[in-house]
């Protein structure tokens, strides 16, 4: 006896569940061939989404290759005026400065790969 009744109580609480879901356009609940449920992934769907919050983390990076043109024209850029990233001029001074103390990179064929092959040659 008690066996039917809860049975029938299973069965009213799964049509109420699904009514529920009906009015309130939630997912329904899993079969039950699945009691506990199968993974529906609804917690990653309601979920905000993360995209537009992680692009104004960053700022913009300016873009300094077009900036020179725009402000002295053409002739600007064939004189010279250009404007230059920080970080890329600092970059090329520490090229330059290590090439004075002879420890920049090597010429075009002149290596450690070309070192090696005229050392085999011998």
């Amino acid at each position: 006896m008690a066996s039917s009744s809860s049975s029938t109580a299973v069965a009213a609480l799964r049509r109420l569940a699904t009514l529920r879901s009906q009015i309130f356009q939630t997912l329904p609940p899993p079969p039950a061939s699945a009691p506990g449920g199968i993974r529906t992934g609804a917690k990653f769907l309601k979920a905000p989404l993360k995209g537009p919050s992680m692009l104004e983390y960053y700022p913009p990076t300016l873009k300094l290759k077009g900036l020179g043109e725009r402000i002295w024209g053409q002739e600007g850029v064939e004189r010279g005026l250009l404007l230059m990233d920080p970080r890329e001029r600092q970059r090329l001074e520490d090229v330059e400065r290590r090439k004075k103390m002879g420890k920049g990179p090597p010429k075009k064929g002149q290596g450690r790969r070309a070192a090696m092959k005229s050392k085999g040659k011998r």
